[in-house]
């Protein structure tokens, strides 16, 4: 068999992520709003009155005719429109997706395009307003978040689509030191003390040249969350010789505490010698990292999917002092990883490292190039890591690591304070650990598509089968392989599988086994009590009574 022409798919993910990522074709009713302003390409900025029958031509003169007399809407008929740095009023709620006739709502049929002016901004938000369903296409800006700029505001961006976005280098860059900020956020860029939430969107090639986070860049005291997004083959640093250019999806920097929750990661990068081809969290950031799905990406340095620091790499001023753990703790939980690679090798999975304290829980972890922890203090407790394991380094004010209840089948390499516990392990190490092997339920089978169709306007293949009468949505959350390219699980009927990702060519579909224990598994009833960890990868709540399950997954 041709390994090229293969997809693989693999039977480990959660439904709810498939359930819920991605934009969604939502009603926005009219009774709810003191005023809607209609506009349409088919209307007039001259003669119109932003009204059904009369409807403005351009966003522009909607937000600019705008007074702030009660709950307002915009509805934005399907067309082409240009803006330049539009900047929206506080609490306005734009939406897209408009038929200009009917002024039925659907993103997918009536596709309203949003594209800035050359070297423009497309939106610079406003405190609450909110941005759902626009295709953001094609902008361009020397600056900071080429379709949507946040400074200070909390904006809701939902169900919208962002593709070949992009930030450009600094003119005449040419700092002393690498490392120094750049032009963040190719997409999305929200800075000091924003709070957005940005939701359900598809984030599909989007660059920057030179900064952090192709799809989303938060910076400096942020907070709010990203949740239930799909990020697909963003690329940070096409121009970046002086290594300012992490996350190849996402940044996450300078004392920022975002909720990153139900997204899916595919085959993003960070180029250059970059870190983190996925997500990048930095100088005393806080964030929770629950139940997202990491594949097939890919840094040009360290952390093929996640890298986490507390200090950053500074060079000409003093490092911080640790801050204490209650200001500076970052949750890891029921995250799966697969495929994600780095160029040594060590950390593909994740670099947990630069005095970070934090809990790593119920993560599953294969086919990667290895999970890397140093100079960090970390909770490492009821992970199935299928991994080379590395765990070195400390430095004054860190306590020891504490790693218990873990299937690591792989190498290790130990070289820092640790307490070992309760452990399936390959090798053998300090403290009381089983060495046996995990034992999983051995539950592969082959598919064998009759048709095969790309989506190209959502990012997703339609795979055809026949005479395997499969439950509806029965393989939704599962991560495919095809070739050398992933994918996700969107949905499926009886027949139809829909994968976020682009498939055209495939052949047959293996699905793998699922990881879960066989009951002749070692690892059944034989996990320690953690208090701490109170429900499995699939948030089902563990026995407590000393009954525990060793690994991400309880068998029963």
């Amino acid at each position: 068999m041709d390994f090229k022409k293969t997809i693989l798919l693999l039977f480990i993910s959660t439904a709810l992520i498939a359930q819920t990522s991605g934009p969604i074709n939502k009603e926005v009713i009219r009774k709810n709003y003191d005023k809607v302003i209609y506009v349409s390409e088919a209307g007039s900025d001259e003669s119109g009155l932003g009204t059904k029958d009369y409807p403005y031509n351009s966003i522009t003169k909607a937000i600019m005719n705008l007074e702030n007399n009660g709950k307002t809407a915009l509805f934005i008929a399907e067309g082409k429109y240009s803006v330049s740095s539009l900047k929206l009023k506080n609490g306005i709620e734009l939406y897209g997706g408009f038929n200009s006739k009917t002024w039925e709502r659907n993103i997918y049929k009536n596709i309203t395009v949003i594209t800035a002016d050359s070297g423009k901004n497309a939106f610079i938000c406003a405190d609450n307003s909110v941005i759902d369903g626009f295709l953001f296409r094609k902008n361009i800006i020397r600056g900071k978040g080429a379709a949507i700029y946040s400074d200070g505001g909390s904006p809701v961006i939902t169900n919208n689509t962002f593709t070949q976005n992009k930030t450009l280098c600094p003119l005449n860059w040419k700092p002393k030191y690498m490392h120094e900020p750049a032009n963040d956020g190719g997409a999305i860029a929200c800075e000091n003390n924003s709070s957005p939430i940005i939701s359900n969107n598809m984030f599909y090639k989007n660059y920057t040249e030179n900064g952090r986070g192709a799809a989303i860049a938060l910076n400096n005291n942020c907070n709010g969350e990203i949740t239930n997004n799909v990020f697909i083959k963003n690329e940070t640093g096409l121009n970046d010789p002086m290594r300012s250019s992490d996350g190849g999806a996402v940044s996450i920097f300078n004392w920022c505490s975002p909720l990153i929750e139900n997204n899916i990661f595919i085959e993003n990068q960070a180029l250059a010698s970059n870190d983190a081809g996925a997500l990048f969290v930095a100088l005393w950031c806080s964030p929770k990292i629950i139940n997202n799905i990491f594949v097939g990406s890919k840094s040009g340095d360290d952390a093929g999917a996640l890298f986490v620091g507390g200090q950053e790499h500074r060079y000409n001023s003093p490092l911080d002092p640790l801050p204490p753990k209650e200001k500076f703790f970052v949750e890891i939980d029921r995250n799966l990883f697969v495929g994600n690679s780095n160029p040594s090798h060590n950390s593909g999975v994740m670099r947990f490292t630069m005095e970070s304290r934090g809990k790593f829980t119920n993560n599953i972890c294969f086919n990667n190039s290895g999970i890397y922890f140093q100079r960090s203090e970390t909770e490492i407790y009821n992970n199935t890591l299928l991994e080379n394991f590395i765990l070195i380094e400390t430095k004054e004010g860190l306590g020891k690591s504490k790693v218990a209840n873990n299937i690591i089948w792989g190498s290790l390499n130990i070289d820092a304070p640790s307490e070992f516990h309760n452990n399936i392990m390959k090798e053998k190490f300090d403290g009381k650990n089983i060495y046996k092997d995990p034992i999983f339920i051995d539950d592969s089978f082959i598919l064998h598509p009759l048709a095969v169709s790309y989506e190209s306007t959502r990012n997703f293949t339609n795979i055809y089968v026949s005479g395997l009468n499969l439950k509806p949505n029965s393989l939704k959350g599962r991560i495919v392989k095809g070739g050398n390219s992933w994918g996700v699980v969107k949905s499926n009927d009886e027949s139809n599988i829909e994968i976020w990702g682009d498939f055209n060519d495939g052949l047959e579909f293996f699905v793998l086994q699922s990881l879960a224990l066989s009951q002749k598994s070692p690892c059944i009833n034989n996990g320690l009590d953690l208090k701490s960890v109170k429900h499995d990868y699939y948030k089902k709540k563990r026995p407590m009574n000393n009954r525990y399950d060793i690994g991400a997954i309880e068998s029963n």
